[in-house]
């Protein structure tokens, strides 16, 4: 039996314990920026990140190809998904649990041990306690997370949910909506008046709403979006 960790961005696989059983794949997207819905879905993925983030990155090698690899996972694997639990990094997952071809492996999350910090702070120890602490994600819930993610993509996701894998996920939703109905606009203006450079700005939304997940380029184009 194989073990495959899916991690969500180069930060964690630079972290990840060494003495850690299994092949390690890296998940580098941010699918809660731009469109997610249509054909051509890579095409139009690439297109977004390369004009929005990293021109110079080769996207098909650094996301299309570790894909298909997760698409080729052997059956009978043990396939472990390290995400956190903020709205950038859930849509990842929703995504992937529900893109892959997974009916013939076992899948499990592994859980930060600090909702609002994520794995940022961890180290080698505390990583391995999370995995020894993973949830296996029986067939009912991967369908609740496949469904999230077609919810996502229709920008229809209803609060009636719950989930014992994707653990706030009423907030969640709440966040999502709050990127269109003005909320997140409050929310980065009313930091504006008192911040007086981005990188203060960065630092005190990340500490009052953890729950976006946001790095420094989704919020530069948060705010470069809503000065339009």
């Amino acid at each position: 039996m194989s073990t495959f960790h899916i991690l969500n961005g180069d930060c964690l696989a630079e972290k990840f314990p060494k003495n850690l059983e299994g092949e390690s794949i890296i998940w580098r997207e941010a699918l809660i920026d731009g469109p997610v819905s249509g054909n051509n879905f890579f095409e139009n993925r690439k297109k977004i990140i390369t004009e929005n983030y990293d021109s110079e990155s080769d996207y098909d090698e650094l996301v299309v190809k570790e894909f298909q690899k997760m698409q080729n996972l052997p059956e009978d694997s043990d396939v472990f998904f390290w995400f956190e639990d903020d709205l950038f990094c859930q849509v990842n997952f929703w995504f992937l649990v529900s893109s892959l071809n997974l009916n013939k492996t076992k899948i499990f999350r592994v859980f930060p041990k600090d909702t609002e910090k994520g794995f940022a702070e961890s180290n080698e120890k505390d990583l391995l306690e999370m995995f020894h602490s993973a949830e296996e994600i029986n067939v009912e819930e991967s369908k609740l997370i496949s469904n999230l993610w077609i919810d996502f993509q229709q920008n229809n996701l209803s609060k009636d949910a719950s989930s014992e894998i994707v653990r706030n996920l009423k907030e969640l939703i709440v966040a999502n909506e709050n990127r269109f109905n003005g909320t997140l606009e409050a929310q980065i203006k009313e930091i504006q008046k008192t911040a007086e450079s981005f990188e203060e700005v960065f630092k005190i939304f990340n500490q009052k709403y953890p729950i976006y997940g946001f790095g420094d380029l989704q919020l530069k184009r948060c705010i470069d979006q809503f000065s339009k």
